[in-house]
């Protein structure tokens, strides 16, 4: 499968006197794994129902939280960002799953994730079972989704070691 290049590069593949160069370019873009695998930024974010700009603002809190409370069963535990290895990207995988808009779950919240920067709350992420839903604190809506089993379970096991 061949992906069309920008406007420039078509048209000076149409134009060339040089077939080689077209048929070098066509090869490269053939062969790249990235090239043959890797949907384009606005199609990714179609595919998922929601606009790249809308993506960006419902998770900005992700790269901006210095540290988290983890409430379970009404105890609560403040901790740094840095204090537990890897929960970052653990965090960010299970939000990332929150996708569809509302703030119905199936289960009881079982575990809520305050994220902040300093004493602003930026975001909460609550686990329900299987689901979870990301609450972003400014300028975003509740949404929910089920992320998959594994890195849900990573995620509670990060956070029981507490």
């Amino acid at each position: 499968m061949v992906l069309p290049g920008p406007p420039s590069v078509q048209r000076e593949s149409a134009d060339s006197s040089a077939p080689a160069l077209s048929a070098q370019r066509n090869a490269s873009a053939e062969s790249s794994p990235a090239m043959r695998q890797a949907p384009a930024p606005r199609a990714a974010a179609a595919a998922k129902g929601a606009s790249p700009q809308g993506d960006t603002s419902q998770f900005s809190a992700l790269d901006g939280w210095t540290s988290f409370n983890y409430v379970r069963a009404g105890q609560a535990v403040r901790h740094a960002r840095g204090d537990v290895e890897g929960l970052a990207a653990s965090v960010n995988s299970v939000a990332r799953s929150a996708t569809v808009p509302g703030d119905d779950l199936a289960a009881p919240v079982e575990g809520r994730l305050e994220l902040y920067r300093g004493t602003a709350l930026l975001a909460v992420l609550e686990i329900a079972g299987d689901q979870v839903r990301w609450t972003p604190q400014t300028g975003g809506r509740p949404s929910v989704g089920t992320p998959p089993a594994s890195a849900l379970a990573a995620l509670r096991a990060l956070l029981t070691r507490q």
